[in-house]
């Protein structure tokens, strides 16, 4: 199983992982079977198009599911449409995540999830969103 995290820096699996699913200039993929990493551009940046509904993988990057702190309705729809499940990351970084992922602790992300749905981090949103 593949599983792609927005990070922020490629530090291993020490990297952290980037408040915004959308505007993550890279992704670091992760296969849970053979422990290889990779560490992929997120191609609207690429385009100079990222924005807040963007984060694509070039047509050879396959992944299974995704591990994200914040995402946006049109991400989100994007991937489960391509069936790649989507998870509500717990912790900070991508080690953290994948011991949680490994245990069954982390939950699919619901449409209530959704950063645009809540204003800022008071409200617990990801506070990309006034």
């Amino acid at each position: 199983m593949k599983i792609a995290f927005p990070v922020t820096e490629n530090s291993g699996l020490d990297s952290q992982i980037n408040e915004q699913f959308g505007v993550a200039k890279k992704f670091m993929i992760v296969d849970i079977d053979t422990k290889k990493i990779e560490v992929v551009a997120n191609q609207k940046h690429l385009e100079g198009k990222a924005s807040c509904k963007t984060g694509v993988f070039d047509k050879k990057t396959i992944v299974d599911a995704v591990v994200t702190k914040c995402i946006g309705d049109g991400s989100l729809r994007g991937l489960t449409t391509a069936d790649i499940k989507v998870y509500a990351a717990q912790k900070n970084t991508v080690a953290e995540n994948l011991e949680l992922m490994e245990k069954g602790e982390l939950k699919l992300f619901h449409i209530f999830d959704l950063c645009q749905g809540k204003k800022n981090k008071k409200e617990g949103g990801c506070g990309h969103h006034n």
